[in-house]
């Protein structure tokens, strides 16, 4: 009998949408345990960093006590704002036109807000100094439901925006207010809407989700002082986009930032915007090369 050959473009001809089983590509290497991961790259000289988060959703930090972490045999550096401020690097850009603290100054706005960096030999020794550094919290009313963000007496978030009337698209209408964004024919859609015989308007709830990744979010950073050129590898989703915000974040110009992505273990979305924990250095669990 002869085997009937079907071309991978003649396959794809006839896929289609939701329930249409689908031939998998990239299996292979995977299941065989040949996946190449951040975390099997390892560089010489490298150094582990991980993160002291806030046990709190809304408070002030009144006590920040690093030293016993810092006396850790195998810890290099444990930083907080206050080292990153005079390099103006305790703020970072945002895609909302924002910024965001890259450690928690004066206080924190969400539970497990990143609040000091370790970096030491490794990453046992990083996570056994998490343990010792010792802070302590003036907890602040919090804010959970969105429809209240922006009520007369909504606990104030943001601070450092309080007084600030401008945002990135338009003017600020609360302090807790920080971007409006609108796109397409607004005088449109008005007019089909007005002209529409029967129009709904209904409110949707979205359960509490979140993306979860086989791989956690990592990167690993390289600074060939003498090129004054940066590598970064790490589990991005859009690695233009980072290379873009490191730029920004460190004044090295874009062509001089090499960004890496190898298999990143699954990302569904969550791995595309920069966040603070890719900024201090770079990741809830960083590596760097370079003593």
């Amino acid at each position: 009998m002869n085997e009937i050959v079907v071309t991978r473009e003649q396959r794809e001809e006839k896929l289609q949408g939701m329930g249409c089983r689908r031939k998998r590509v990239e299996d292979i290497r995977f299941t065989q345990g040949k996946g190449n991961y951040v975390d099997d790259i390892k560089l010489p000289g490298m150094l582990f960093g991980d993160f002291y988060r806030s046990p709190v959703a809304h408070g002030r930090i009144r006590k920040l006590d690093v030293s016993k972490a810092k006396a850790l045999p195998g810890v290099h550096a444990v930083l907080t704002a206050a080292d990153l401020k005079p390099l103006n690097l305790h703020y970072m850009p945002t895609l909302a036109g924002d910024v965001q603290a890259v450690l928690a100054e004066e206080k924190v706005l969400y539970q497990s807000q990143e609040v000091a960096f370790v970096i030491a030999d490794d990453r046992y020794i990083a996570a056994d100094a998490i343990e010792l550094i010792e802070a302590e919290y003036d907890e602040l009313p919090v804010l959970v439901d969105p429809w209240k963000a922006m009520d007369p007496d909504a606990p104030l978030l943001r601070e450092d925006i309080k007084d600030k009337m401008e945002g990135a698209h338009g003017s600020r209408k609360h302090y807790n207010h920080i971007f409006y964004w609108e796109i397409g024919d607004k005088s449109g859609t008005d007019a089909v809407f007005e002209s529409a015989p029967v129009t709904t308007k209904e409110t949707f709830f979205y359960h509490r989700t979140h993306p979860s990744p086989l791989e956690t979010c990592q990167c690993l950073a390289s600074m060939d002082k003498v090129k004054g050129e940066l590598t970064l590898y790490g589990t991005f989703q859009a690695p233009h986009v980072i290379r873009t915000v490191v730029s920004l974040i460190s004044g090295l110009p874009e062509h001089k930032i090499h960004v890496i992505a190898p298999d990143i273990g699954g990302g569904f979305g969550n791995k595309v915007a920069p966040m603070p924990a890719m900024s201090a250095p770079w990741s809830p669990r960083s590596c760097w090369a370079g003593r």
